[in-house]
């Protein structure tokens, strides 16, 4: 009977996730928007790191590529990427040369209103750069990075989570449990 309800729980999504660091949210009580925010700690393209921040999901918030916005966002997200690591941040200006749009979240096409760029930069260096990374020679620092030319440059990324990216639940965890315990029952049933 325990290994029957484990493996419908298991097949219910409700064990075996794989464990990740919780996000971090940045409250209104501290300055902040109350959205959410986690730093994964890889090496990948940013195209890489865009496909996956849009598949991860917290509290029926779907992710982005976090789109900052302002001077204490930036504060704060240079620090959740664990304290100045390099970090691909949302921005690009692939097939608009020069001019950076947020290419996700609530933001998404709009120009950046807020910037942090190192001096020099964005210079679309080595035959073109189109990401916008942060960290990228002091904490905070911005830099255009990756494409055409830097098409290997691999970093982590930083994901954002708000209430405005929230994505309907597909069942309730009652509706789960529900339907988890019926497929015990029926094969319990089959079982005798």
């Amino acid at each position: 009977m325990r290994k029957l309800l484990t493996t419908a729980l298991l097949a219910a999504g409700l064990l075996g996730q794989a464990a990740q660091a919780a996000p971090v949210q940045w409250t209104i009580a501290s300055g902040g928007n109350d959205h959410w925010y986690e730093f994964i700690d890889s090496n990948v393209t940013w195209d890489a790191a865009f496909a996956a921040a849009q598949g991860m999901s917290f509290m029926g918030m779907t992710g982005y590529l976090a789109t900052v916005t302002s001077a204490g966002e930036n504060r704060f997200a240079s620090v959740t990427a664990a304290g100045g690591i390099l970090a691909w941040l949302g921005a690009s200006d692939a097939g608009n040369e020069g001019n950076f749009t947020w290419r996700d979240g609530p933001e998404v096409g709009q120009a950046l209103t807020y910037t942090n760029w190192n001096p020099g930069e964005p210079n679309n260096c080595c035959g073109g750069e189109n990401y916008l990374q942060t960290n990228f020679g002091a904490v905070m620092g911005w830099n255009d990075h990756g494409g055409p030319g830097n098409a290997g440059q691999v970093n982590g990324y930083l994901v954002e989570f708000s209430a405005a990216n929230t994505v309907p639940e597909p069942a309730s965890l009652a509706l789960v449990m529900a339907a988890a315990l019926a497929g015990v029952g029926v094969a319990r049933r089959r079982g005798r």
